[in-house]
């Protein structure tokens, strides 16, 4: 194969695949992205068996052909060349890199055989509908920070997406047992992708769905052959779906809307970063103590010592005493865009809700801790 490319065009795709050629897996194949050059550009590929991407680069063809590239050699490579325009050419198995004109600079990458790469999954006659970028990015963001990490908790390592029974939404969950999210969005035509049940969407998917999602404005989504499928021009993105029965997690969001207390979002986000610097390493315990007129966040350590930070607020109700994870808190706080949040407080055997004003259809549910 011979060929010239732009740069700029071939680096916004390599920077795409990064995070899906697994690096670390013991298959060489899999750190590679499969590069096949068609009559009038390349299609490229990258998968971790996992994951599939797929996208295509114009260029001036010479000769087709095909070879499986190091994922991130290349991206380097290409990312520092001095020129604006590439050759690359197949000579064996390797791939040689030099611009036109011009022989100073000269790279000569070690391949591997085309035929080794794994297929993708076919996404022909999926049935897809359309959805905003910034709008899925959003829903995404307001969720994955509450994914399990734990191995032990794999149906909980996903997103679950559903439509719920009679409404028109697009509603995404994610919760690790200890704290909860859930945003629901309007989706044009969400029926018929027959989301209910719904899916469970992996973790490294996810962020990566992000990571298009949040720069095109308009991607197809769909189903097919337990695969998520996400499409924009030029594009496409499969992610296998956990197989497995997502938790009741309705029967864990508590009936208490009544009374929040209405607290400052980055005033109390602030405050619990600062106090939770003195807070054990692993479960990082704040205690709120509300009082009519302050809230007052205190940290305390037997090897550390103590911190203590008062924030006035609008509040007239009974004194209440619980304790926090510091971090479960400072992470819906800063997936949040409301000035002002409202927590729904009750005990400590009753989770929190936090909602804001600004985060239409979204809530946050963090349990409270038995102890400091």
């Amino acid at each position: 194969m011979k060929l010239i490319v732009e740069k700029e065009s071939l680096l916004k795709v390599l920077s795409k695949v990064q995070g899906i050629a697994d690096r670390k897996s013991s298959m060489a194949i899999l750190s590679t992205i499969l590069f096949k050059v068609l009559d009038s550009g390349i299609e490229i590929s990258a998968t971790d068996l996992e994951l599939g991407f797929k996208s295509y680069v114009e260029a001036e063809v010479e000769t087709p052909g095909a070879l499986a590239v190091p994922a991130r050699k290349f991206y380097e490579i290409v990312k520092d060349f001095p020129q604006e325009r590439l050759i690359l050419e197949e000579e064996g198995h390797y791939l040689n890199i030099t611009s036109p004109g011009d022989d100073d600079v000269f790279f000569r990458l070690a391949c591997l055989p085309a035929e080794d790469f794994p297929a993708l999954p076919v996404t022909e006659e999926a049935g897809l509908i359309e959805i905003a970028g910034d709008l899925l990015a959003e829903m995404i963001t307001k969720t994955i920070f509450c994914v399990a990490t734990e191995e032990t908790r794999f149906i909980l390592s996903g997103i679950y997406m559903e439509q719920p029974e009679g409404e028109d939404v697009l509603r995404l969950v994610a919760t690790d047992g200890h704290r909860l999210a859930m945003i629901d969005r309007q989706i044009e035509n969400i029926s018929s992708l027959n989301l209910n049940p719904g899916i469970i969407v992996p973790k490294k998917a996810a962020q990566e769905i992000k990571k298009l999602a949040q720069d095109i404005p308009i991607l197809q989504f769909g189903l097919k052959d337990n695969h998520l499928i996400i499409a924009a021009p030029n594009m496409v993105l499969t992610a296998r779906l956990i197989d497995g029965q997502y938790p009741d997690y309705r029967a864990v969001i508590p009936d208490v809307q009544e009374n929040p207390v209405i607290l400052p979002r980055q005033k109390l986000l602030e405050a619990l970063k600062r106090t939770s610097i003195i807070s054990a390493e692993r479960y990082r315990p704040v205690a709120f103590h509300l009082n009519p007129g302050y809230l007052t966040l205190v940290a305390q350590h037997p090897d550390l010592g103590e911190a203590r930070e008062k924030i006035p607020i609008n509040y007239e109700g009974e004194e209440v005493a619980l304790n926090f994870n510091a971090k479960y808190l400072i992470d819906a706080l800063e997936a949040m865009n409301s000035e002002e949040v409202e927590f729904y407080l009750k005990d400590e055997d009753t989770p929190c809700i936090i909602k804001g004003p600004e985060d239409f259809g979204f809530l946050c549910l963090v349990m409270p801790m038995s102890s400091v």
